[in-house]
């Protein structure tokens, strides 16, 4: 069933910038020909638009309520001074309010989609934050259920190679700003990404899966927000 959802999750995305690139053309074309004043299309082509629009991506495809949310904010946050004049001392203030912005949605707004993270038993979930710090966490539970990862300007390794999943799928969430993280898991195990990276990448550098494993049929998703950081799923 979960590979039905993520063909439909793929159609939308290649959907969504299908349309993108038609109005990115039309707005140049625009431009081109003097319909469209200079100042409107410095707005529709920037880099807070980009954010906006990969934040209504994640909302509208379900992937990931809270990365959506603080991508739309950051995007719009900035877009302010494109129609007001701010002051100088203001300005000043731009970049340390976006980390109270973001620190406020991560408190405030709830992971929700697909692919939420259910309750579970905390003996057998994980939940890490790094904060200007790093560490290695290494995962023995024969009944993992997923959990957290949180770092910022700092990052860890994730090892799962130990552990055993008894439900067909579970999520790990991750939010990553300034820093990186590395999840080391079963080779056997199917890893689906559904993390949105800003400045930065998630990659999944495993070899080939070994399908005569145990949990071969189990998936293990990967959700969350990178911020000019990055991260990597390995097995060995």
């Amino acid at each position: 069933m979960h590979i039905v959802d993520e063909n439909k999750q793929k159609n939308n995305k290649r959907s969504f910038f299908g349309i993108v690139l038609i109005i990115v053309g039309l707005v140049l074309i625009a431009r081109k020909m003097d319909i469209l004043p200079p100042e409107v299309s410095h707005v529709i082509i920037s880099w807070q638009m980009l954010l906006i629009g990969i934040g209504l991506l994640s909302i509208f495809t379900k992937e990931n309520l809270r990365a959506g949310i603080i991508l739309i904010a950051v995007g719009s946050f900035f877009m302010i001074p494109k129609f007001f004049d701010i002051p100088y001392e203001l300005r000043n203030i731009l970049w340390p309010s976006i980390f109270v912005i973001i620190g406020f949605l991560m408190l405030t707004v709830r992971g929700k989609g697909r692919t939420a993270i259910r309750k579970g038993d905390p003996v057998n979930m994980v939940d890490v934050f790094n904060f200007m710090s790093g560490g290695n966490r290494k995962i023995t539970s024969e009944n993992f259920q997923g959990g957290k990862v949180t770092s910022i300007f700092g990052g860890g390794e994730l090892d799962l190679s130990s552990a055993k999943m008894q439900d067909n799928q579970i999520v790990i969430d991750m939010f990553t700003l300034f820093g990186g993280s590395e999840i080391i898991v079963p080779r056997g195990w199917n890893v689906q990404v559904e993390v949105t990276a800003i400045f930065g990448g998630f990659e999944d550098k495993r070899g080939p899966v070994d399908t005569s494993h145990p949990e071969y049929n189990k998936t293990l998703i990967v959700k969350g927000l990178v911020l000019f950081g990055g991260g990597e799923i390995k097995s060995y």
